[in-house]
Parts: structure tokens; C-alpha cells; sequence
């Protein structure tokens, strides 16, 4: 039973009750002891309830019209859900004063993604890096574009003798033997894609290799994926602390930035019952061909987007149904408009990209800001020297420090 804090703001507690009205009926919602008696079982009940009740996709004998009212009342529901999931979450009391220990500074590891080259992914990586580096955090960048690497070109270093080839060859004992310092700040470790089959490592290799950077004696470890949507690229974005899709105001960048976003959270939901999941041992096959087919079989039009999967998992498998929405729940790409030389141009394509997400995915994608784009930055690339260090109050060093504030 949830006793409300008495200083909880009025604002919120009438959210909390409309939302309580969508997924309880406002004869329940309205009554003086309702939020008394809310708990994370009450509410989750009532949405699985209520998905089967209002999925338009449930009631296909409806007409287009009152199909159209269930989605948007699916929706309402399903946001009703996380509002008063989020509200018995804060009224948990801490069971007993937690000690006071000192303070430990906390590492978050940031994969830098996008599936088209030529967007500037590397050179903005580079330059985050030496910001960072420059406001005293211990960083370190890490070059995994296993097909393409090439991030040691952009912080001045035109050879790398050891790289993270030679960490899953074994030819290194630790991860730390391979980093290089650098002239402007941050440490690096290289990559090389010249050697054949360098892209194709397992699992289980990717998991060591990510436990291993968390264990790195660093602030904040930088890690710059390949463009593309390779499994490889996919398992270390959704294993870093944040992931920031950069895309650019093309067309085709864009729209490859939401694919990137999109096949982020398939792949996401088909790790679900994975051996490195909390929900490992709770393996239920049926569901699990339930999702394959939804997103990644070529039949998988049965379940055209997420909100209809959802619907069956919640018809099918409904004591799953938590874990599922927290696994899309957690799921929270930023996004990086790089090179921009209209302004204007970005708001809409921003909005399409969050609209389409939010419809087609459930997902809420993180807009952290737009970089400019500038001659200075093309030339230093060519000179092999960020332009960060270059000019640590110019333009760029600007934008990337306003960025960094939201991170």
C-alpha cells in the first residue's frame, strides 16, 4: 500500500489521477483513497486490461474510424501506465538511511552511432573527446568501427602500432596496454580494418570487451561505431550508458539515423531472454518467436510496429508484458544533428524523427543539439588536429559544450 508524500505537488497528484481515470474508470481514480491503495501489481493489471480492450489492431472488425479511436486510446492508456508507475516508484520509502560513503566519480561509457558515413561521426567523436578532456575528465576514445577504422587520423595519429585487434587476439593481456596517449587530451585505443575478418567477433567477446572499458581508469570512454547496422555495432550501442545517433539534414541521413534508431530496439528486444539479460532464465519460446517474427522475419507484417506487438504479447503472453515495456522503456537514443548550415531546417526534421519514434517505436528519442557546419572543422581534418584544440572558444567547442551540459 502507497502512502503519498503530503508534499507531493498538486500538479502532479492531478496527473496522477487523470491518469488513474484512463487505465481505473473515474468512479476508482476519483475516490479519496485511491493513490492509498495503488501498486505497481494494481497498475500493471489494468494495463494489460486495458491494451486487450483498446488495440485497434485486437478489434479488426471494427470500421476505420473506431479503429482510429482505440489506437489513440491505447495510447493514452499506455502513457497513463508509465505516469502512475513513475509516481508509486517516488512514494517507495527508503527502507532504512542509507550510510554516507564518499563520493565515487561515476564512469559512463558513450556510443557514438549513425549508419551513414560521411556525416561526421569520427570528427565529432574526436572533438567530444578533447572537450572533455579539457574540462579536466579523465577520457578515453575508443575506435570500434571494426570494418573502418580510422579515429586515430582525426587526434594527430597517423600510426597505430597496437589496436583492439590485438585485444581479441590475445596478444594483449589487458585492455589498458592499448592505449596511446595523445597531444590533445584524451587517450586513444586504435582500431585497424585491415585485417581479414576483424568485423567478425563474437558475443561473448563483445560483452568482455564492454565489461573491460568499464573497468578503464577513466571518466568517460568515448566509442566510435562503424556506419552501419551490423550486430557488431548494434550490441555495443545498447551496452554503452548512452548512445547519441548523429545524423545530418540529408534525406538520406535522416532517414538512416531512424533506421539506426529503429533496428537499435529490434535487436534490443530479441536480446531479451539473451544469456547476458536479468531475464535469462524466464525464457518463454513462444514469445520469443512471437517477437522474431515481428521484427526480423520477412512474414513480420502481422506486427507492423511496436504498439501492435504489444497488443499480442498482451493477449498472448501478458505476464511478459512488463518486462517487454521496460525493455522499450529503457531504450532512449539521443540524437546529434552535425554539419548544419541552415538552421531552419533542423526543427522539422527533428520533430518527424521523435513523431515517427514515438508512434511507430513507443520510444522517446532525446534531441541534445545541433552543430554547425564550418570550413574550420574540414580543414583541421585534413591537418590531422581536432579543431577543439585548435580553438577551445571558437564555434564548435561552443555547440559541443552546450551538447556535453545534456549528457
Amino acid at each position: 500500500m502507497i502512502s503519498p508524500d503530503q508534499n507531493f505537488p498538486a500538479e502532479k497528484l492531478s496527473q496522477v489521477r487523470i491518469a488513474g481515470i484512463y487505465l481505473f474508470g473515474p468512479h476508482r481514480a476519483l475516490h479519496a483513497d485511491f493513490t492509498d491503495k495503488l501498486s505497481l501489481e494494481s497498475i500493471r493489471h489494468a494495463f494489460r486490461k486495458k491494451a486487450r480492450r483498446y488495440h485497434p489492431d485486437l478489434q479488426t472488425h471494427e470500421p476505420p474510424e473506431l479503429a482510429e479511436k482505440n489506437r489513440h486510446q491505447f495510447m493514452k492508456v499506455k502513457e497513463s501506465y508509465e505516469v502512475l508507475k513513475d509516481f508509486v516508484a517516488c512514494q517507495i520509502p527508503n527502507p532504512e538511511p542509507q550510510p554516507v560513503v564518499e563520493t565515487v566519480r561515476q564512469k559512463k561509457v558513450i556510443a557514438v552511432g549513425g549508419a551513414k558515413g560521411g556525416i561526421g561521426k569520427s570528427t565529432f567523436t574526436a572533438n567530444l573527446g578533447v572537450y572533455l578532456a579539457g574540462q579536466g575528465h579523465r577520457t578515453v576514445i575508443v575506435d570500434l568501427d571494426l570494418g573502418g577504422a580510422n579515429l586515430h587520423l582525426y587526434l594527430g595519429q597517423t600510426f597505430v602500432k597496437n589496436c583492439i585487434n590485438d585485444y581479441f587476439a590475445r596478444s594483449v593481456a589487458n585492455l589498458e596496454d592499448l592505449l596511446i596517449p595523445t597531444a590533445y587530451g584524451p587517450q586513444l585505443i586504435g582500431g585497424d580494418s585491415s585485417q581479414l575478418g576483424s568485423a567478425n567477433i563474437s558475443f561473448w567477446s563483445k560483452l568482455k570487451l564492454i565489461k573491460s572499458l568499464r573497468n578503464l581508469d577513466a571518466d568517460y570512454v568515448l566509442i566510435d561505431l562503424g556506419s552501419n547496422t551490423s550486430f557488431n555495432i548494434l550490441d555495443f550501442f545498447l551496452a554503452a550508458d548512452a548512445g547519441l545517433v548523429v545524423t545530418t539534414c540529408e534525406p538520406a541521413a535522416y532517414l538512416e539515423a531512424y533506421n539506426f534508431i529503429k533496428v537499435g530496439l529490434l535487436r534490443r528486444l530479441n536480446r531479451l531472454f539473451g544469456g547476458e539479460s536479468a531475464d535469462a532464465g524466464k525464457r518463454n519460446h513462444a514469445l520469443q518467436e512471437m517477437i522474431h517474427e515481428a521484427t526480423m522475419s520477412p512474414n513480420g507484417a502481422k506486427a507492423k510496429d511496436i504498439p501492435t506487438l504489444l497488443a499480442r504479447v498482451a493477449e498472448h503472453h501478458a505476464e511478459y508484458l512488463p518486462a517487454l515495456q521496460n525493455t522499450i522503456d529503457t531504450y532512449q537514443p539521443c540524437l546529434v544533428v552535425n554539419q548544419v548550415a541552415n538552421v531552419a531546417e533542423v526543427a522539422p526534421i527533428v520533430k518527424r524523427i521523435q513523431e515517427v519514434c514515438r508512434k511507430m517505436l513507443t520510444i522517446r528519442v532525446r534531441y541534445l543539439g545541433t552543430l554547425p557546419y564550418l570550413e574550420e572543422v574540414k580543414k583541421s581534418t585534413l591537418e590531422l588536429v581536432p579543431e577543439v584544440a585548435r580553438n577551445s572558444r571558437g564555434t564548435l567547442a561552443r555547440g559541443i559544450a552546450a551538447l556535453s551540459q545534456k549528457l
